[in-house]
């Protein structure tokens, strides 16, 4: 009756820094690890490049990076930091989208042409005041 019993108990748990999962031909697909005392998960794409990236940072705030396999294609990321909540798109080049939520309440959208000048932003304050930003080549709001 002994052995029935222990034959059903699950295995011990892996305890270690990092583990590393490789396809057939041995190259790291995926890496768990807390080597540097920060919690990481990493998928990498068959060429060896990170692809996706899920972390905590040194506060334990949470962020999610995924980067495309065409480095001239747009990148995506979701952080929490000490400011809120944030979104963002890049297009390597210049271009970007940027959402975010602050601690106070304050959320706005700030967007980003191809030369890395920021044509529009909007806001929204804490106690529901807006506001809608276009600007001009030369950085200042037009009418």
């Amino acid at each position: 009756m002994k052995e029935t019993v222990m034959a059903h108990l699950p295995p011990p748990p892996v305890v270690t820094q990092e583990v590393r999962i490789v396809d057939a031909q041995g190259h790291t697909r995926i890496l768990l690890s807390a080597k540097d005392g920060t919690p990481t998960i990493l998928l990498i794409g068959s060429d060896g490049a990170p692809r996706a990236m899920v972390a905590l940072d040194a506060a334990g705030r949470p962020a999610v990076t995924l980067s495309n396999p065409d480095p001239t294609w747009p990148s995506a990321a979701l952080a929490i930091d000490d400011k809120g909540a944030h979104v963002k798109f890049d297009r390597p080049g210049g271009a970007s989208s940027y959402l975010f939520l602050n601690n106070a309440g304050g959320s706005g959208m700030v967007l980003i042409d191809a030369a890395g000048k920021r044509r529009i932003g909007m806001t929204v304050t804490p106690d529901g005041k807006t506001k809608v930003e276009r600007l001009g080549d030369d950085g200042k709001p037009l009418p």
